[in-house]
């Protein structure tokens, strides 16, 4: 494997989770050997981890033209190598190329029998993957609510990989969707929560810091407030960042500041400006805030050139909260020109889209009130198990102290007894060595020393020591058996 496409694993894995509003223009072309350096893997995560990230960018980052081919190829090469995760990869790549083609509906039946399979194959990270993934879609769709649905399966299955970086981009992800909803505070909290595990888990990324910062930035920019997104922009500039969309990230925030400080002939040309460029990443959210310009600006006919080209696509047909900023724009114009008419009409379809939006946001607060009730539930059980664990290593402490204890009490007791059963011997011996002295020495020296003394008494010496010799002899090997005998009792 290369050592690039070492250095770019992360980003894949963020333009993966569909991080951030705009998405590239330009392709990305990978090593013809990637597809059978990752098939090759041993680990099955990180085999996982590489497969999706492959078929990401290959599918939907690639050339359109080399798609039918290269299915083939993957096809191929993912039965010859026998994966053991195929089936569900294939319904993820037929479900990749179907988003491609904004076949949405399609792209989301492929990727709920993507879902099914790795369920099925129990693949923990393939199933939280494609989980993200149909929230990816159902967002296109519109299905707010299917999305965030989806977004909190997913949060369960990150929970049991227990990958602190998947948490991070869940979060991430969960916020981007809030934020499309114009809940701002809902989508910061998301951005915050991403931050405290990045933190807490020290994931040294600058890209993580990139994306928070410029999703906040997106967030303080729809809630005007200028001193907040202006310390984002700062940060943007910052030497901490690293993404391949930082001049983007960076020319878009300039040009908000500009719109909130009410210079629109400078953020016109700050716009027109950045989709010139090929270093930047353009979207709709552009032509969006380009439309706002021109109408603030006092050009009504550009900004409503803008807006209708905007309603024309398909994407705004799904989305309520944009279709109701772009009729009241509409209605506003048409309100300016006198044609009351068409301005009433336009106000009118602003007005159904915002009923629609404010139903969808009710249901919407439902189920994140049900997630986070789950989330909930899922500290409650994590906690429990960890004073669980905790307890039973307070019980083995407790155990091992104990028994340490009776060790040392035992080795006291032990050292104790023998020193009292060394000093019974010690008295006992003694005792034996005071018998043995005052019986056994002294008798035989008394014998001696009376028959030497009756010796010195004697006139006949002579024939007095033939008598006692015999006597004599047998004192001292008598005295003589009794020293060897305290000697090894000494000894002893």
């Amino acid at each position: 494997m290369s050592n690039c496409f070492k250095k770019l694993s992360l980003f894949a894995l963020l333009v993966m989770f569909g991080i951030g509003c705009a998405e590239a223009r330009s392709f990305v072309y990978l090593p013809e050997d990637s597809l059978l350096s990752f098939i090759k893997i041993s680990n099955k995560n990180q085999q996982q981890k590489k497969l999706v990230n492959y078929i990401k960018l290959r599918f939907q980052s690639g050339p359109e033209a080399s798609i039918p081919q290269g299915k083939l190829e993957v096809f191929r090469e993912l039965d010859k190598f026998e994966v053991s995760d195929r089936e569900a990869l294939k319904y993820f790549i037929e479900s990749t190329i179907l988003r491609r083609y904004s076949n949405l509906n399609g792209a989301e039946g492929a990727m709920i029998k993507a879902i099914n399979q790795a369920s099925k194959d129990k693949s923990d990270f393939l199933t939280y993957s494609f989980l993200s993934h149909l929230a990816f879609i159902q967002t296109d769709k519109g299905d707010a609510i299917g999305a965030i649905y989806s977004y909190g399966l997913a949060q369960k299955e990150a929970l049991k990989l227990n990958d602190p970086q998947l948490q991070v981009v869940l979060n991430i992800n969960i916020s981007d969707l809030y934020y499309k909803l114009n809940l701002y505070d809902q989508s910061l909290f998301y951005l915050n929560q991403a931050f405290v595990v990045k933190e807490q888990n020290k994931i040294n990324d600058d890209r993580f810091y990139t994306v928070i910062s410029y999703n906040k930035a997106e967030n303080f920019f729809r809630m005007g407030l200028i001193d907040s997104l202006k310390l984002c922009h700062d940060q943007l500039l910052g030497p901490k960042n690293k993404s391949y969309k930082l001049f983007t990230y960076q020319g878009r925030t300039a040009y908000y500041l500009s719109l909130l400080n009410h210079r629109y002939p400078e953020a016109i040309e700050q716009i027109k400006a950045l989709q010139a460029s090929k270093q930047y990443v353009a979207n709709d959210v552009d032509n969006q805030n380009l439309a706002d310009c021109f109408y603030k600006n006092s050009q009504p006919d550009s900004a409503k050139n803008i807006v209708d080209e905007l309603l024309a696509k398909p994407y705004s047909a799904n989305h309520p909260e944009i279709k109701y900023h772009l009729y009241e724009l509409l209605g506003k114009i048409a309100r300016d020109k006198g044609d009351y008419e068409a301005a009433a009409a336009n106000f009118d379809l602003a007005l159904k889209q915002s009923e629609e939006r404010i139903n969808n946001t009710t249901q919407l607060g439902n189920i994140s009130a049900q997630i986070k009730i789950d989330k909930i539930e899922s500290s409650f059980t994590d906690t429990a198990e960890r004073y669980r664990r905790e307890r039973l290593i307070l019980i083995l402490i407790i155990v091992a102290f104990v028994f340490m204890l009776a060790v040392i009490v035992l080795l006291y007791r032990s050292i104790r007894q023998k020193r009292h059963y060394e000093k019974l011997l010690y008295d006992t011996k003694k005792q034996e060595l005071a018998f043995i002295n005052s019986h056994e020495v002294r008798k035989h020296l008394t014998n001696i020393l009376g028959i030497v003394e009756l010796m010195n008494e004697s006139k006949d010496k002579r024939a007095d020591f033939a008598e006692v010799e015999k006597h004599l002899y047998s004192s001292a090997s008598k005295l003589d058996d009794a020293i060897k005998n305290i000697s090894e009792k000494l000894s002893d």
